[in-house]
């Protein structure tokens, strides 16, 4: 029975201390690059020894990452998300898939439009997922929400 204890509290701290760590943290901002254009710029900083997955992964595997901006007002996405470096190709070991993702801090970039003169707002989620060697973490997301700058020359 105390085998049975000792197991119980190990897992239960296990799991209290995954779910306490942020290996994953998001930054996000905007910034007019002319009177009508602008730059949404997403940044995750993933902690050494976890992967954030990439936006194209099969049925089957882990959460991609997602970007939902359905919900602003006064801008128009132009193109699709960019980030600074390409994700790796890897064989997945906890998913036995070859899948991509991040193991480095990346930064994603969305070109705009401004659609009115003023109240621009940038609303919406990042829907992702991230593992290490050893575990993943639940799927989790990240809402956004900024406030459209005005353009300073």
């Amino acid at each position: 029975m105390k085998k049975i204890i000792i197991i119980v509290v190990f897992l239960l701290n296990f799991v209290v201390s995954i779910s306490a760590q942020k290996p994953i943290k998001w930054r996000s901002s905007a910034k007019m690059i002319s009177q009508t254009e602008g730059e949404l710029i997403i940044k995750a900083k993933i902690e050494p020894g976890w992967h954030l997955y990439g936006t194209q992964i099969p049925s089957g595997g882990p959460k991609a990452t997602k970007f939902d901006f359905s919900k602003s007002i006064g801008v128009a996405f132009v193109g699709s998300i960019t980030p600074s470096i390409a994700p790796e190709f890897v064989h997945d070991k906890t998913f036995d898939m070859k899948l991509n993702w991040w193991d480095k801090n990346v930064v994603f970039i969305q070109k705009f439009k401004l659609t009115a003169k003023t109240g621009a707002k940038i609303v919406g989620s990042i829907s992702y997922m991230g593992c290490n060697n050893q575990t993943c973490l639940p799927p989790s997301s990240q809402a956004i929400n900024i406030v459209v700058p005005q353009y300073m020359k």
